[in-house]
């Protein structure tokens, strides 16, 4: 009945979309919110609601545009910024990734989340001295953040540092317990360094 009063109402399509996409109905949620920021092109909230969907779906490339159009219209949004790296990320834009990375630093430059991704992008990109800074950052901003010190293992792993891989894994093991998920695979990756150091 709300549609049939107001059949341009951007508002109405995006409550549509988020309630279609609650319930699983990727399609309709989709359609609803593509018509609501074709009614307002600026509507942020609409832009991230279908970045989402689009990313569900597998859809990268929208789910790039849309997340580029929410931090064009919501430019202090570091959930937009921060998702937006990630998937320039994996499209395989690291030049793009770690442009909203920095961008959404620029907004908090203590979010280990966005450390340690930025921190990935350097990795990939061969430069070990950014990378090894951005997970020590991530580590000292949140010491429970766990992504970054299995990234910075696997780093150290990479490069074939084995003494701080080491340590870096003994660290992990004491800190998060030896039966958490990271736990077990720094004692994986222990025993197969000691079996290795031992051949």
């Amino acid at each position: 009945d709300a549609l049939r009063m107001q059949p341009d109402s951007p508002i109405l399509y995006y409550q549509l979309g988020k309630i279609y996409r609650k319930y699983g109905v990727a399609d309709s949620a989709r359609l609803a919110l593509e018509r609501s920021v074709e009614l307002h092109p600026a509507f942020a909230q609409a832009h991230q609601q279908l970045a989402q969907v689009y990313f569900e779906s597998g859809d990268l490339q929208r789910s790039e545009g849309a997340w580029a159009s929410t931090a064009r219209f919501a430019p202090n949004n570091l959930e937009a910024w921060n998702n937006l790296g990630y998937v320039r990320r994996k499209l395989g834009d690291l030049a793009g990734a770690e442009q909203a990375y920095k961008a959404a630093l620029g907004i908090d430059a203590t979010f280990a989340e966005t450390l340690s991704n930025l921190g990935q992008v350097y990795r990939e990109q061969d430069r070990w001295d950014l990378a090894v800074g951005n997970f020590h950052k991530a580590m000292a901003s949140d010491p429970t953040f766990r992504g970054a010190y299995i990234n910075l293992a696997r780093l150290y792993q990479d490069r074939g540092d084995e003494d701080a891989e080491r340590t870096l894994l003994a660290e992990i093991r004491d800190r998060f317990g030896r039966t958490s998920r990271e736990g077990r695979y720094a004692s994986v990756r222990l025993e197969e360094l000691g079996s290795a150091g031992a051949g």
